[in-house]
């Protein structure tokens, strides 16, 4: 599977990193319900293209999983802070500090940087885990799952988020040990269907007020074990089954190019409309933000992809690692 790129699975990506770009552009309601399974489908996609790792080959694996993500990670968040900041430079190393303990301390333009560092950690977790028998592995997940929902958590800035891994690993994993039921099913409708009534019924409940369902990982603000494995999946399939018949129309060769740069989307779809809204001082719209946050950073990204250097500095290639996440 993970010897090509993957139509659906792109499109996939692309419609969820939408999804998170339009959550963040300032819309309580969409901020509350695109968060039930925005960032926990980004980890389910991620995980379709995972592989078990051999304990003799760990150590290099993790070493390109740090190189490919770590590299962008602190060249995004450094040009990011010199384009705020050019009149007051003497304050990066203080910055680049900042950055090397990451997590819920990054605010503003670099919000979202946690998603990469626990999303590093989570496959690096689910590794150590592969050689393990899958009904230990599933075990060690779910315990792993329930002990992230402890509420005292949420009172700690952990380094890189790590405290968010134990949550997201299960998300990760799903995707994972699922990808066979994926790919035979991604296609059915009844599946999607029935899936999407349920999301919906969810939904219905939150807003008349027979429940108060909240989900963000980055803060540690979770329900509780069960409906934060309920809520989330029943959103899955819909959007597998969407993106699955998106491939058939053109939109596809649009949608598949968003989802080869997700990642740069995900790094600067913040940093583009904060320079929108700080710099140029125009008040973005939630459509503007969403149009300006996916398409700017795309056009970026393809640029980059024609240099060897930005390829690798800011895109995270030439390190033998697909370029999908896996």
């Amino acid at each position: 599977m993970a010897g090509k790129r993957i139509e659906w699975l792109d499109i996939a990506k692309a419609l969820s990193i939408i999804l998170v770009v339009l959550g963040h552009a300032g819309h309580a309601y969409l901020d509350v319900y695109l968060g039930w399974f925005r960032i926990p489908l980004f980890f389910f996609l991620s995980g379709i293209l995972f592989k078990p790792v051999w304990i003799k080959d760990f150590f290099s694996w993790a070493w390109a999983k740090v190189r490919r993500l770590m590299l962008p990670y602190f060249m995004y968040g450094i040009l990011i802070f010199v384009v705020f900041n050019l009149h007051n430079l003497d304050m990066i190393f203080g910055h680049i500090a900042t950055l090397f303990y990451g997590g819920r301390v990054l605010q503003g333009p670099y919000g979202v940087f946690w998603f990469i560092t626990v999303l590093l950690l989570t496959q690096i977790l689910l590794g150590l885990l592969s050689p393990l028998r899958k009904r230990v592995q599933i075990f060690i997940i779910l315990a792993l799952f329930t002990a992230g929902h402890i509420p005292v958590l949420a009172s700690f800035d952990f380094f890189w988020n790590m405290d968010v891994v134990l949550v997201a690993v299960f998300y990760y994993s799903l995707g994972y040990f699922g990808r066979n039921f994926i790919v035979k099913y991604n296609n059915s409708l009844p599946l999607a269907a029935g899936s999407a009534m349920i999301a919906i019924f969810f939904i219905v409940l939150n807003a008349n007020g027979f429940m108060d369902h909240y989900l963000n990982l980055k803060m540690t603000r979770l329900n509780n074990v069960f409906m934060d494995i309920i809520i989330p999946l029943t959103f899955f399939m819909p959007v597998i089954y969407l993106s699955t018949l998106l491939t058939h129309y053109r939109i596809k060769s649009i949608l598949e190019v968003v989802g080869r740069y997700s990642i740069v989307i995900m790094y600067l779809h913040l940093p583009v409309n904060i320079f929108f809204r700080t710099v140029l001082d125009y008040d973005v719209t939630t459509f503007e933000f969403t149009f300006f946050g996916v398409a700017i950073p795309v056009m970026i990204g393809a640029l980059m992809s024609r240099s060897r250097i930005t390829k690798k500095l800011l895109l995270g290639q030439n390190t033998g690692i697909p370029k999908t996440a896996g």
